[in-house]
């Protein structure tokens, strides 16, 4: 049998979207799969949509009494999860069919490798594809390059958790703390070049949000400044190049 794989989905009001996410995890292709849920104390019909699921046995529902937070539901998921590969889905978003497949096949095999990522399709609130999000393929990725999106990427299970999952010091940018975390260890990541999900766009301040992750991505090189000293240039390099990001949003 091939390996279990855990797909977690965080929702917080998303239930307009949630069914769509949950059956897109039903239906992969990659059939070992176990779905645990974590319900962040939402106020819609998100519950009223869970009830349907509740008596399948390869369904975890978890449900949070208040508002924790993304990076505390991400944890809450790890230590409910099983199997070797874990991967976040997000309520508002969903997966193409292989999208499973194709990444544990990516990743099987390799023992360096700790983390798969694929492109995306960004969509709108009426799931209109608007276009195609495609990363600079690569054979080696480094700490210079961009980091994964933080949802969607296929990582290994016993990893995380020795790293003791994510930083509850930080409320975002759980995708570019796993990237630093992975090559600081001297580990690998590798990219996929097909899109297998597909990403909401939401009406937002996109510059007064741009500027909170990078704010958060300055406070993530402090924490790795103080760890991984043999990496300090390094650091204090994307540290000013972040700063100098920040300078240019009004």
């Amino acid at each position: 049998m091939k390996d279990l794989i855990t797909v977690y989905i965080t929702n917080r009001n998303y239930g307009k979207y949630l069914n769509r996410s949950i059956q897109s995890v039903i239906s992969q292709e990659y059939k070992n799969i176990f779905i645990v849920i974590i319900d962040d104390a939402s106020t819609d019909n998100s519950k009223k949509i869970l009830k349907k699921y509740k008596e399948n046995k390869l369904i975890k529902i978890i449900y949070n009494k208040t508002k924790k937070g993304l990076i505390k539901c991400a944890n809450i998921a790890i230590k409910a999860a099983r199997g070797k590969y874990i991967l976040r889905l997000d309520a508002d978003d969903y997966l193409k069919p292989n999208a499973v497949k194709t990444l544990q096949k990516k990743i099987a095999n390799n023992l360096k490798v700790k983390m798969v990522f694929p492109n995306f399709f960004k969509i709108n609130e009426n799931n209109k594809v608007l276009y195609k999000y495609s990363y600079i393929h690569k054979k080696k990725y480094t700490i210079k390059d961009a980091p994964a999106h933080g949802a969607c990427s296929l990582i290994d299970l016993s990893f995380l958790r020795k790293i003791g999952g994510y930083n509850e010091k930080f409320d975002r940018q759980d995708g570019y703390y796993l990237w630093l975390s992975i090559l600081f260890k001297k580990k690998s990541i590798i990219h996929t070049n097909q899109p297998l999900f597909f990403y909401r766009k939401h009406k937002n301040n996109l510059s007064k949000n741009k500027k909170k992750l990078l704010k958060t991505r300055i406070k993530i090189l402090n924490f790795f400044l103080g760890k991984y000293l043999i990496n300090k240039k390094e650091i204090i390099g994307l540290k000013q190049a972040t700063e100098e990001q920040i300078k240019k949003i009004f």
